[in-house]
């Protein structure tokens, strides 16, 4: 049984095999100059006010073939659960029901069961192996570039860290395999599946994610040097951000309150904030308007907390649905 699963599907492995050797590959040639470069400009050991040398270090590192590579590692990721689903979990039954070929194999000596069991055991091992192996040099090479950036917290980034992309892999193939079952059709159920793929990258990051860990509530008082955002609109109502407490924190909410304790627009003085006026002018202006951040954010040191919190739900995902399709298999696939 192991012999035919492999047989079946030594293509698609010696293909996966193949794309992972060459990110990890590229990725490892190039990460010593990148750490190297991370050194050299200070910025590996900078701990405050670190923003010039930030973007200093970025001018820097971001060439086109470090950017490149950059968006191929951190898309590779992204995109693998979806391409494990639809390429590799939903064909898996389907096909089998829609040709009819499974009137053959499962009146062998092998039960249906076992058969499926084999299957998800074996291709599961494969789509472990390689998240486990673009994730691991992907994590490690982009470690400059995302301090420098937004920082890993941030939501897309952080999907495709640490071991959530493995989570991730996992669920898209064995939701391809339910999928494919249900429907019976293999590409039906390979569209169903890419709309299940991304309903589940979309809603656990930006729905789920933020529960899994305690987020932090802060309030300071403005300061002109940290703003982020600016503007004023032409009835003089002003929108102004301030940057959070901790670099490379991900930010929940980020409002500025007004002495009487509400989100300020303003008014805005139109002489100092207007075209009379100047940045500085206004910012100065601002200053005295007894203004205070209130903002809720994710720190980055829990970054590994909520990697293996978030691990953990998409395992109980993929172990559900790998039981669900086991008894479907057994009771409903004629």
């Amino acid at each position: 049984m192991i012999w035919l699963t492999w047989r079946q599907f030594r293509i698609q492995a010696w293909v996966a095999v193949v794309f992972a050797a060459v990110v990890a590959a590229a990725l490892a040639a190039t990460g010593p100059a990148l750490y190297d470069l991370y050194r050299s400009s200070g910025f590996a050991d900078c701990t405050a006010d670190c923003g010039e040398i930030a973007r200093n270090f970025t001018a820097q590192a971001t060439d086109a073939l470090n950017t490149t590579l950059y968006v191929v590692g951190t898309g590779a990721l992204l995109l693998l659960p979806g391409l494990v689903g639809i390429f590799w979990g939903a064909p898996m039954v389907a096909r089998e029901v829609e040709t009819g070929t499974h009137r053959l194999v499962w009146n062998q000596t092998v039960s249906r069961r076992r058969w499926l069991v084999v299957k998800l055991v074996t291709v599961g091992l494969a789509t472990v192996v390689v998240a486990v192996t673009i994730s691991a040099v992907v994590t490690w090479w982009t470690v400059p570039l995302d301090e420098a950036g937004p920082g890993r917290m941030y939501p897309a980034v952080f999907s495709a860290r640490g071991v959530v992309p493995i989570g991730y892999a996992a669920v898209g193939f064995v939701a391809g395999v339910v999928i494919g079952m249900v429907v019976r059709r293999a590409i039906p159920a390979m569209a169903v599946t890419l709309l299940a793929v991304a309903l589940v990258q979309a809603v656990v990051p930006f729905v789920v994610r933020e529960h899994l860990v305690t987020p932090v509530s802060a309030t300071a008082a403005f300061d002109p040097s940290k703003i982020e955002q600016l503007g004023i609109h032409p009835d003089n109502r002003i929108d102004v951000t301030q940057g959070p407490p901790v670099r490379g924190a991900w930010v929940l909410s980020n409002t500025m309150a007004g002495p009487d304790g509400k989100e300020y627009h303003g008014p805005s003085d139109p002489v100092k904030c207007g075209r009379a006026g100047g940045p500085q002018e206004c910012e100065q202006w601002l200053a005295g308007q007894n203004l205070r951040q209130e903002v809720t954010y994710i720190p980055p040191d829990k970054f590994w907390a909520l990697q293996w919190r978030e691990f953990g739900l998409l395992a109980v995902i993929a172990v559900l649905l790998s039981v669900f399709s086991l008894w479907w298999i057994q009771r409903r696939v004629a």
